[in-house]
C-alpha cells in the first residue's frame, strides 16, 4: 500500500520538520493527535507531516516499516517538504509514542524487519504518554499493567520479540535527545512506562527533559480544552526545541 503521509508546510523553505504519529493502541488512529498537532508545530515555525501508519491485528512489522519509509520520504524530499539537514524529529502519542520510540532507538537488526528498510534514526524525539515496554514486566520486575498495544501489534509473540520491540530496552548512547510527558494518574498507559524510559535514558547518559503532570486522563493530545495545566507541555516542548536550535528566530514567541 502507498505511504499515507500528509505534509503540513509553513512555506517552501528548508525548516526543521516533525513527523507526527497519532495514538490509538495500534487499533485505530486518534484524529485529535494528528492534524491539530501538526498545525501547532506550524505555529512554531516547523514543518510537520502526519503519518497514518498500519494498524489492526498483527500490525508489525508494517507499522515500523511505515515509520521508516516516512523518515526516508521526508529526508529525500519525496514528501513535498524541504527538511533542514539533521533536523528531522518524531512526535508520538501513546502507541504512536511507542512507534516514535522505536524509530528513535531503531537499528538494522530489529527482529522481523528487513535490514535494508532501516532509514536511520530521527534527530529528536517527543514521546507523549508513550508505551515504552511490551514485556510482561517493566525492568524485569514490575508487572506491566498495559499490554493491549503489544497484543494489537504482535498477537501472540515470544518474550524475545517483545523485548526487542520495547524502546526502553533498546536505549543506547546514540539515541537522539528526547522530551517526554505523561500524567501520574493515566489509567490507559501508566506513568511507569515513561518513568522506565527516563531511567534508561539517564543510565545511557542521554540528554532528555521529562514532565509528569499531577492529573489527566489518557489521550489528552494538546490538552487545550480539557486540562489547561497539562497543556503546558506545549510551551515546555517549544522551549526544549528552541534549546536544540530548532525554532527559527523570526517565528519564536
Amino acid at each position: 500500500m502507498p505511504l499515507d503521509l500528509t505534509p503540513y508546510a509553513v512555506d517552501d523553505t528548508a525548516r526543521p520538520t516533525i513527523l507526527v504519529l497519532p495514538g490509538g493502541g495500534y487499533q485505530m488512529l486518534a484524529e485529535h493527535e494528528g492534524e491539530p498537532v501538526a498545525r501547532w508545530l506550524n505555529s512554531l515555525g516547523l514543518h510537520a507531516a502526519v503519518l497514518r501508519y498500519t494498524v489492526g491485528e498483527g500490525a508489525y512489522p508494517a507499522a515500523l516499516l511505515d515509520g521508516r519509509d516516512a523518515l526516508r520520504a521526508l529526508r529525500t524530499g519525496r514528501a513535498g517538504l524541504r527538511v533542514a539537514d539533521d533536523h528531522l524529529g518524531v512526535l508520538g502519542f501513546s502507541a504512536g509514542g511507542h512507534l516514535a520510540g522505536m524509530l528513535a532507538t531503531d537499528s538494522a537488526d530489529v527482529t522481523g524487519a528487513a535490514p535494508a528498510s532501516f532509514a536511520g534514526r530521527p534527530d529528536a524525539a517527543v514521546l507523549c504518554y508513550p508505551v515504552t515496554d511490551l514485556r510482561d514486566t517493566l525492568d524485569g520486575r514490575i508487572p506491566n499493567l498495559h499490554r493491549s498495544s503489544a497484543r494489537s501489534l504482535l498477537g501472540d509473540a515470544s518474550a524475545e520479540l517483545l523485548a526487542d520491540l520495547s524502546p526502553a530496552a533498546r536505549v543506547d548512547e546514540d539515541i537522539p535527545p528526547c522530551f517526554l510527558w505523561t500524567t501520574s494518574d493515566d489509567e490507559g498507559v501508566p506513568a511507569l512506562h515513561s518513568l522506565e524510559m527516563m531511567t534508561a535514558l539517564a543510565v545511557a547518559g542521554i540528554a532528555f527533559e521529562a514532565h509528569v503532570f499531577h492529573h489527566g486522563r489518557h489521550g489528552l493530545g494538546l490538552a487545550d480544552d480539557e486540562e489547561p495545566g497539562v497543556a503546558q507541555w506545549q510551551d515546555l516542548c517549544a522551549t526544549w526545541l528552541d534549546g536544540l536550535g530548532w525554532l527559527p528566530e523570526d517565528d519564536e514567541e
